[in-house]
């Protein structure tokens, strides 16, 4: 094999002669033959690669402006900011401001489950879909809606990062107290102020 090989080379340097042109083309030559080899080698690993669509990762560095814009944005009393796990069915705080921009004290623990009631899958199929879900939280029975209530908020508005079917990474939470409940107007201008920030707040 090694004889076989210094065959070849020594064919190649005759070629050359003293044409640099021939070596830039014996060069390229290599490259291809080369390339070709290692995507034959790595089809499989290649094909799956362009297959599976390239996953958004949440942008945490972005958190601290997303909220100063979404207390400013929206007429929400609280808004939140969780990242979310579907595998493991967690969500984990990471930031909330008032609407007056101070940040609110948030009990422990930081981290709650995302489903625990068969009721909480409505919202939250919505949610995947892309699509806001905004509820009474006295009616649903999810740790972060009981949270949410405790603290004297009536109405929420889960809008998913980014806001469309085709990831889930994060959740954008709007909650207003029972003495400024939004009409359907002012709903949906700030369901849609915090659907743009969502865009903003994951990788493409």
């Amino acid at each position: 094999m090694a004889g076989q090989g210094t065959g070849y080379l020594d064919r190649a340097l005759t070629f050359i002669g003293d044409k640099p042109w021939k070596a830039a083309f014996v060069l390229v030559a290599f490259i291809i033959c080369g390339t070709g080899w290692i995507v034959y080698e790595k089809r499989d690993e290649i094909i799956e690669a362009w297959l599976t669509p390239s996953s958004p990762e949440l942008r945490n560095d972005m958190v601290p402006e997303a909220l100063e814009k979404l207390s400013t944005e929206t007429s929400a009393d609280l808004v939140q900011i969780w990242a979310v796990d579907l595998s493991s069915n967690s969500q984990w705080f990471l930031g909330a401001r008032r609407h007056d921009g101070e940040r609110p004290v948030i009990p422990a623990p930081r981290r709650l489950p995302v489903i625990v009631h068969t009721s909480d899958l409505r919202g939250l199929i919505d949610v995947m879909d892309g699509r806001p879900a905004c509820v009474d939280l006295a009616t649903t029975g999810s740790p972060l809606a009981r949270r949410l209530a405790d603290r004297g908020m009536t109405l929420g508005c889960a809008i998913p990062i980014p806001p469309n079917p085709e990831s889930f990474v994060g959740v954008i939470y709007l909650a207003w107290s029972k003495d400024n409940i939004p009409d359907a107007t002012q709903q949906n201008v700030a369901v849609g102020a915090a659907r743009e920030i969502a865009r903003k707040l994951a990788t493409h």
